[in-house]
Formats: structure tokens, C-alpha cells, sequence
């Protein structure tokens, strides 16, 4: 099954990131990964992180 893994703006996978789908599952996994981007986003502010500069790839 594919895996869809959230990395953040350095290229690291981002902690609970990793969600195996299905094609029925999947959309609903990318709009669960969008919103932990903008929460991993905002815990990393002062870094600069922005959580339109992550992304979601498939494995």
C-alpha cells in the first residue's frame, strides 16, 4: 500500500506525518496531513517555517 509522508520546508518527515492510504482513503489523508502542516507551521514560527513550503509526497 502507498504511504504519503509529510515533509517539512528541510526535508524531514514530519513526527505522525506517515499515513498508509488506499485509493478511497487518500484524499481524505492529504487534507489530514494539510492540517497538520499548518500546526507543525506555527509550533516552528520563529524558525520561518510556513506551511505553504511543505509537502506531501507518496511512497
Amino acid at each position: 500500500m502507498p504511504e504519503l509522508r509529510l515533509l517539512d520546508p528541510d526535508g524531514y518527515v514530519v513526527p505522525e506525518g506517515r499515513i498508509t492510504v488506499t485509493p478511497t482513503t487518500e484524499p481524505k489523508a492529504r487534507t489530514a496531513l494539510k492540517a497538520l502542516a499548518i500546526d507543525h507551521a506555527d509550533r516552528w514560527a520563529h524558525a520561518g517555517y510556513d506551511p505553504r513550503n511543505y509537502r506531501i509526497i507518496t511512497t
